[in-house]
């Protein structure tokens, strides 16, 4: 049997030649990538996010920048003390949250605190008396004349009708404050009976001092010896001895005078720098008695008594103590007044701001 040879024929395959891209058309591309980018950053710069929105109001940076300049310049202050290190510490380790996140959510706060009650002043009325209007000119000219700086002036936008603007909002929030804190009726007097007086009793005095320690070669307090304790209280005896006849002691030690020291104090019980000892012995004198030439460990003392129950140190502790209740009953009010608004605060707008470097000039 003759067997043949079959030959399977392939379609023939069509060879496609590469299309040449016009080098025009590559550069039209480009430019309109390039265009498309640059504008992009534009828009994302220029483009104005509002920070807070109150019953659809929009409030943006510009409008709150005196709120954040008030949170900034108290948080740089430690800055400074701290050598520029503050801003950035962190204080929750497990969130990384920093003095910059908290002061930022402190700017907020406060720039949504002072609108609405300032809106909620205005709703109830409350308009600038004359001299309110008086202060607060006064205080622009001193804000734009001696206490901002040129650059902080500059960044942060601040113009006279601007600042008249906030300082007339946050002079009518304060005294719309204080109205509200008398009208919720705080016992003042129940807060104070809860203050012991004994605890905070103030003792007010006046001293003449002198040393029975020196440096040694290492510049280490060391005791006096007993020749140099002996001269240290011959000296401090003779003033001792005028301290008695003279009614100012402020007249008593001479400007030659290096060893005997003039001082006026007060301290309550539990906040003191005199030895136990000295403490009890002075807190035992009637007013207007001197004592005796004293001794602790430092040295030497005469002590006039000049008010063994003054009442500052208390009045500070009770003022304190009702101040406390007011902002406390405050903040209260205050959390019920904000369920009466329709209020948004923008994050994404917040991410771009950076505490320390919002109106503060470098």
């Amino acid at each position: 049997m003759n067997s043949s040879k079959k030959s399977i024929k392939y379609p023939k395959q069509e060879v496609k030649q590469a299309k040449k891209i016009n080098p025009k058309v590559w550069i039209i591309t480009s430019t309109v990538l390039i265009v498309a980018l640059i504008g992009s950053l534009l828009f994302d710069q220029l483009y104005k996010r509002s920070i807070i929105t109150i019953n659809g109001d929009k409030y943006y940076l510009e409008d709150l920048a005196y709120y954040f300049y008030g949170v900034e310049s108290s948080y740089d202050y430690f800055n400074q003390m701290f050598g520029g290190q503050y801003w950035d510490m962190v204080i929750d380790q497990s969130t990384g949250e920093s003095i910059r996140d908290i002061a930022l959510e402190e700017a907020v706060d406060t720039s949504l605190y002072n609108e609405i009650l300032y809106r909620e002043a205005i709703a109830q009325g409350y308009t600038l008396t004359d001299d309110e209007k008086e202060t607060i000119e006064e205080d622009v000219s001193s804000l734009m004349d001696e206490q901002l700086t040129e650059g902080t002036i500059k960044k942060a936008g601040f113009t006279k009708e601007y600042l008249t603007d906030v300082l007339g909002k946050t002079t009518l929030v304060e005294r719309f404050k204080q109205d509200t804190i008398d009208a919720l009726n705080i016992d003042d007097e129940a807060i104070k009976a809860e203050i012991d007086f004994e605890e905070f009793r103030q003792y007010d005095v006046e001293y003449l001092f002198i040393s029975t320690e020196k440096d040694d070669e290492d510049g280490k307090s060391i005791p006096m010896d007993e020749t140099e304790k002996s001269a240290a209280y011959e000296k401090i005896n003779s003033y001792y001895t005028k301290a008695k006849e003279t009614e100012d002691w402020t007249t008593l030690i001479p400007e030659e005078e290096e060893d005997v020291i003039y001082k006026e104090d007060d301290f309550i019980k539990k906040d003191t720098a005199f030895s136990d000892e000295l403490e009890n012995i002075i807190m035992a004198m009637d007013n207007n008695t001197i004592s005796e030439i004293l001794e602790d460990e430092s040295g030497y003392y005469v002590v006039r008594m000049i008010n063994n129950r003054s009442t500052e140190r208390y009045d500070d502790e009770v003022e304190a103590a009702i101040e406390e209740a007011e902002e406390e009953a405050f903040e209260e009010a205050y959390e019920e007044l904000l369920k009466n608004f329709d209020y948004k605060i923008n994050n994404s707008a917040l991410r771009r701001l950076r505490m320390g470097t919002i109106t503060l000039a470098d």
